[in-house]
């Protein structure tokens, strides 16, 4: 088999992740506000900022910014053009939607929040705006999982899309890390922002899916 199952199946099933990541940034949000974070949220801080060293911070500041908008959206625009080359308007439209979207929710959520940057040990590079949730962590699992997705529709081994899904992961997971390490997010800022993130590429994975099955074959 060279394709993913059928489109509908397809959708219930980015349906189901959707459920399970929005739940677990209902959780996060939930423990946060009744305060049950607070104490393992600074020790991770605290043991983070013991293990720092130079040529870690370096690495750091370069892994972070994959998860930057200006990297993001560079990477996007290829992978437009890419996806306008093979005629895949829709693939195109769903990575536009998850970009614009991410962004939005990053704004929504962090005004509504309104947490403070974390203050438990120094920030390594210059932020500005609330910490939660973490902007780059959300962007990027909306950005990175997108491109995955649709990467995976025109790879013809299920290896080939376990691996493009796990760098995917990785990537995500390495800018997260890399927010707390330098002392701007607190771990449960990171959480969160991969978990929406996530809700957000896979509810448009699953709409996208089922506009492909209601479209006419021809």
């Amino acid at each position: 088999m060279n394709r993913f199952p059928g489109p509908t199946a397809r959708s219930f099933l980015w349906i189901g992740l959707t459920a399970l990541a929005l739940g677990l940034f209902i959780d996060i949000t939930k423990d946060l506000l009744e305060g049950e974070v607070n104490f393992i949220d600074q020790s991770i801080l605290l043991a983070v900022g013991r293990i720092r060293v130079p040529w870690l911070t370096v690495a750091a500041v370069d892994v972070t910014a994959l998860g930057s908008i200006t990297l993001i959206l560079l990477f996007s625009a290829f992978a437009l053009i890419a996806l306008l080359m093979l005629h895949d308007r829709a693939g195109a439209l769903q990575l536009l939607f998850a970009i614009a979207g991410a962004e939005l929710w990053t704004a929504i959520t962090k005004n509504t929040f309104d947490r403070p940057r974390p203050e438990v040990i120094s920030h390594l590079v210059a932020v500005s705006g609330y910490s939660y949730p973490s902007g780059h962590s959300l962007i990027a699992a909306a950005a990175y999982t997108t491109l995955a997705i649709l990467a995976c529709h025109y790879v013809h081994s299920a290896r080939a899309r376990i691996l493009v899904l796990s760098m995917a992961g990785s990537i995500i997971v390495l800018v997260a890390l890399s927010r707390v390490y330098l002392g701007v997010h607190y771990p449960t800022d990171v959480a969160s922002g991969i978990a929406l993130g996530s809700a957000w590429a896979c509810v448009l994975a699953g709409v996208f899916a089922l506009r492909r099955a209601s479209k006419p074959s021809t």
